[in-house]
């Protein structure tokens, strides 16, 4: 798949995990103080949970969602951990990931690199050298599929290395959910790809 790096956020998941966030400058060592009390008293409740203390002292809080933006400043505290270890900032966690949201047509979904991706190649196109390969058929453009479109842009680098020759072919639909898709093509390859309305359907 493309993806456009401006739609590229940074996240941290919190899947399946008890955490708490907290605005800058919140007391650590009250924090501290409520978790040892939570731990100790969560043996004789295990119903207990860790913001009924945080309601009664007063102490603002959010409870994290199963994926929150990467924050570094922000402290955050896992009330179940040892009490030496259970409060830090987003900065100090692993698994911090990039994540592409897109919509499918029903729900957004996410693409997490840190697990969902097995390879990524970083190109860098030129914009001005831009050139459609949609076709018109007396109603619409498209390339090779109604509703689908194409660009070719030349390719100025390839994972911050200068290429010479290669261009990054760019599809996508107008169907709700479908993913752009890319190739990277040699220059040689060009004049096929540009002529694909001139060869029968089979060989498109």
């Amino acid at each position: 798949i493309v993806v456009d790096s401006d739609d590229i956020s940074q996240k941290v998941s919190f899947f399946e995990t008890n955490a708490y966030l907290f605005p800058k400058g919140a007391d650590t060592d009250a924090l501290r103080e409520l978790v040892a009390e939570y731990q100790k008293r969560k043996e004789q409740d295990p119903y207990l949970s860790f913001f009924e203390l945080l309601d009664k002292a007063g102490i603002e809080y959010e409870i994290a969602d199963e994926s929150e933006d990467y924050r570094p400043d922000l402290l955050i505290c896992f009330p179940d951990e040892p009490v030496e270890w259970a409060i830090c900032t987003m900065g100090d966690l692993e698994g911090v990931s990039d994540v592409y949201q897109y919509w499918d047509g029903s729900n957004w979904r996410e693409i997490w690199a840190e697990v969902d991706v097995e390879r990524r190649i970083l190109i860098v196109i030129d914009e001005n050298a831009k050139e459609s390969l949609d076709k018109w058929d007396g109603q619409n453009w498209y390339y090779r599929s109604r509703f689908n479109h194409a660009n070719l842009y030349k390719i100025i680098s390839i994972n911050n290395e200068p290429v010479e020759g290669k261009w990054l072919l760019w599809e996508w639909s107008q169907w709700q959910g479908s993913l752009d898709r890319g190739e990277i093509v040699e220059e040689g390859d060009l004049e096929r790809i540009r002529s694909w309305a001139e060869r029968p359907a089979e060989e498109a």
